[in-house]
């Protein structure tokens, strides 16, 4: 059992070590980084294997055309995905909920203006307290 860290974005420098804990709740964070939709959509759908307890996905601004063509991909691996997730994004306009409408939603959606680390911090913290009260896939 472990936690999955999913960071669709552009830079792939690994947030500061003080913002990703080794564990959480006693359960490994394994990260992986994805530079472009059709790579998030594989990250995705390699997730059924390591069957992780749950997956926080970490998104960027993508823009319009290539959600056209490949957002698709990205809402069938992610409904086929084997655990609850967590959406991490800077502003409304760049969650998967607000391009892809997936049959499998998120648990929570963690929103924050003033950028992905804080936004981050907060989703560890709920995914924290979720495994600490027993809640998993």
């Amino acid at each position: 059992m472990s936690v999955l860290l999913i960071r669709h974005t552009r830079n792939p420098a690994m947030p500061d070590a003080s913002l990703l804990p080794a564990q959480l709740a006693g359960q490994p964070l394994q990260c992986l980084h994805c530079g472009s939709l059709p790579a998030l959509a594989q990250c995705l759908h390699n997730a059924r294997y390591p069957a992780p307890t749950w997956v926080l996905i970490e998104n960027s601004a993508t823009d319009d055309t290539q959600w056209a063509l490949h957002g698709r991909t990205v809402c069938n691996a992610l409904d086929a995905l084997p655990a609850p997730y967590i959406e991490i994004a800077s502003n409304d306009a760049d969650t998967l909920e607000t391009h892809l409408h997936p049959h499998h939603a998120a648990t929570a959606v963690v929103v924050c203006s003033t950028g992905t680390d804080e936004a981050r911090r907060l989703s560890l913290a709920i995914t924290t307290r979720l495994l600490s009260n027993g809640q998993g896939a």
